[in-house]
């Protein structure tokens, strides 16, 4: 089949949409399919990146495209447009489409002219996290918030008529039945989604990954996450910088710089002043395998999200047996041993207690280890899964084709 996804991210950006979207389109690709991803090049498109390049047998194609979701969608220049998209479409001609994300340009420039898209359509949620039941649009106003006003009213609009073109999907893929995307899809009896949860690559399952938790001179704290107002790494900065450690070292791994990234540098300097036993790490534009070095080096994962549905990088942590410190976000309350805060002191109180006692860090990481092993989130089944699944919607939709045209 000719496959092609259109996503917000891809390589080498190290982000979850990326990871995940990364291992089915070389999945496939290694089992035949011609595979071509139309994605735009990171921070903001602004990124240098070759317009066309390949890797793992998957074709890609990049646009630069700005996203200020939902106030704005724009191309960066002429190649980077609705027409544009929709030409790559034409040009590729797949059997199957499949669209990643809402909220972003990939749905929210399509949804138009699904009708006319003559493939297999398949929507690849990672969750709705603008969409909620009640929107503060007159309270925005009683502040005399005007633009936060609007946001609001755009969301709620967004979501009164996304499930008309969601019903449109040949197929919707959903991360977890807990997720909000799925929960819509309940709340307006959306009939065409599947649950696909996230697999985790097979190194993190080898012994070298696996943590020994025995007492350190200096004890890594891990956050794998881009820059953003989302992850919140600004709560890590101020808990870290709180608390009350000896020798330790505090590893952020983003994809890129940002103005994020720069309002935490400033942080760090203003609360880390004197601090020497303390040290914050940045790390950006690193390659997949110095990341996975990084699960294996460190010794506590943390996570600071304001929200989060099904992150890969969670089970990532837990196959490696790290013990795990996060906001009640996602499904991080569903991993056995993970301590679940609420604010920056807790965060604090957190790591101060993972750092002082090796046997609680290893308790706690054995149980995760334990827990996401029964998961199963081996790579290769979740690829023939979403193959399987692919070529029996193809089937049906030839099938109706046939149909159509006996009725003629």
């Amino acid at each position: 089949m000719r496959i092609m996804f259109a996503v917000p991210c891809y390589w080498p950006s190290q982000d979850g949409v990326t990871i995940i979207t990364s291992y089915l389109a070389q999945g496939l690709a290694a089992r035949g399919h011609e595979v071509f991803v139309l994605a735009s090049a990171g921070n903001g498109g602004l990124q240098k990146l070759p317009e066309r390049d390949e890797h793992e047998g998957v074709k890609i194609a990049r646009m630069r495209i700005y996203t200020r979701w939902p106030l704005l969608i724009r191309g960066r220049d002429k190649k980077s447009t609705k027409k544009e998209y929709r030409r790559q479409i034409r040009e590729f001609a797949p059997d199957v489409l499949v669209v990643v994300c809402a909220q972003t340009w990939t749905l929210d420039w399509v949804m138009p002219y699904l009708k006319k898209l003559d493939c297999v359509k398949v929507f690849y949620s990672h969750g709705y996290s603008a969409w909620k039941e009640q929107y503060a649009c007159r309270e925005q106003l009683l502040r005399r918030n005007v633009v936060g006003a609007w946001i609001e009213y755009k969301c709620r609009r967004y979501f009164e008529r996304l499930y008309r073109h969601i019903e449109l999907f040949d197929r919707v893929i959903y991360l977890s039945e807990d997720s909000n995307a799925s929960v819509y899809a309940k709340k307006y009896g959306l009939t065409n989604g599947r649950i696909l949860k996230n697999a985790i690559d097979d190194r993190f399952f080898q012994e070298d990954m696996r943590h020994t938790y025995e007492e350190k001179a200096c004890v890594s704290f891990l956050f794998v996450a881009n820059y953003n107002q989302n992850k919140n790494q600004e709560m890590l900065v101020r808990a870290f910088a709180a608390a009350r450690l000896g020798k330790s070292r505090l590893n952020l791994v983003g994809f890129e710089e940002n103005a994020y990234y720069d309002f935490l540098q400033e942080l760090i300097r203003e609360k880390l002043s004197g601090q020497k036993d303390k040290e914050v790490i940045f790390h950006t534009h690193v390659s997949r395998e110095a990341v996975i070095d990084l699960y294996r080096t460190s010794d506590v994962f943390v996570c600071s999200s304001r929200s989060e549905i099904y992150p890969v990088v969670a089970h990532e942590a837990a196959a490696t047996g790290m013990p795990i410190i996060s906001t009640d976000v996602g499904m991080y309350g569903k991993i056995s041993g993970a301590w679940i805060v609420k604010d920056e002191e807790q965060m604090r109180e957190a790591m101060e207690s993972l750092y002082g006692s090796a046997q609680e860090r290893a308790r706690r990481g054995m149980a995760a280890c334990e827990w996401v092993r029964g998961q199963g989130c081996r790579v290769q089944d979740k690829v023939e899964w979403f193959e399987q699944d692919l070529l029996f919607n193809r089937r049906k939709r030839d099938e109706n084709k046939e149909l159509d045209l006996r009725d003629v």
